[in-house]
């Protein structure tokens, strides 16, 4: 715990001493948004909250899960951030009774350290720190993670047509405060990679960029998307598999809040038997309270 603090502390005063050009509301390079996923975070930094994120997965069992999640961004300077991250689990089995449960709570120092506007290109790094949690959703001990994102909008391609797309990713690699013992069940966990992938086709970018084709003004907001995560293991013992899935939906971008709606498709055995559904809402406080509470703390 001490050395996680001692990270994102490091990693708060780097960003103070080295400021990487100027930073704007939302994950913009350039003349590219990049809007909020469902699945991973996005790769600037701002003032904004999730309020809330509802995924519903059916399980063998038959079971069902459903989960309520929220997230609350709150920039320090205009290049760095803290996410604080929490969640509401129910599980539904047929013939048991349900349970219910909150997941660990979880802390991010979040440093936006390069932003290249004529590329639209966005990249952060981050330290993520998992708090210790009880409860049926959650582990008795916590985790740190180094994370890095990035963000690359497609604006030069020669094809007028493919200029609206963007990709969007993020790595962690997670180191857990006690190591899973091979030999006997301590209550631990392995180390393990995580990351994700979004191809995202920005139909705001195609009307104000490419070539305005007098769209009503709801498909003129939507970014259609198809994103991908995966878990694997990093170190040898356990039973945990790597995991795959796929999620394929849309976001609506309005003036100060985006919703998105996907639909959540299993790759592999390990991610679950049935497809899942993903609703979130998301608002921006950098447009809403421009002046009190979305403002950086430093400016």
């Amino acid at each position: 715990m001490r050395q996680a603090i001692h990270l994102i502390a490091l990693l708060m005063a780097s960003a103070m001493a080295v400021q990487p050009g100027s930073a704007m509301a939302h994950a913009i390079s350039g003349v590219r948004l990049f809007p909020v996923t469902l699945t991973m975070d996005d790769p600037g930094v701002a003032d904004e909250a999730t309020l809330p994120q509802a995924v519903w997965q059916r399980g063998a069992g038959p079971s069902e899960t459903t989960q309520f999640q929220w997230e609350f961004d709150k920039t320090i300077t205009p290049s760095t951030s803290l996410i604080y991250n929490h969640g509401y689990d129910i599980l539904r089995q047929k013939g048991s009774k349900a349970q219910f449960g909150f997941e660990n709570p979880v802390i991010t120092g979040k440093w936006q350290a390069w932003v290249v506007p004529d590329r639209e290109f966005l990249l952060s790094v981050g330290v993520q720190r998992e708090l210790s949690g009880s409860g049926p959703f959650a582990d008795t001990f916590g985790a740190t993670a180094p994370v890095v994102y990035f963000g690359k909008g497609l604006g030069e391609l020669p094809i007028a047509a493919l200029r609206p797309l963007a990709i969007t990713g993020e790595l962690s690699y997670t180191i857990p405060d006690r190591q899973l013992n091979s030999t006997a069940d301590n209550g631990g966990s392995l180390r393990s990679w995580s990351g994700g992938l979004s191809l995202q086709y920005s139909i705001p970018y195609l009307q104000s960029q490419v070539k305005d084709y007098g769209l009503p003004d709801f498909i003129g907001r939507l970014v259609p998307l198809i994103e991908t995560t995966w878990t694997s293991p990093a170190s040898p013992g356990g039973s945990s598999p790597a995991t795959l899935q796929f999620a394929v939906g849309a976001v609506y971008l309005a003036d100060s809040y985006q919703i998105g709606l996907e639909a959540l498709i299993p790759g592999n055995k390990a991610a679950g038997p049935n497809v899942g559904v993903a609703f979130q809402v998301h608002v921006f406080f950098d447009d809403i309270f421009p002046n009190s509470l979305g403002k950086p703390l430093f400016p």
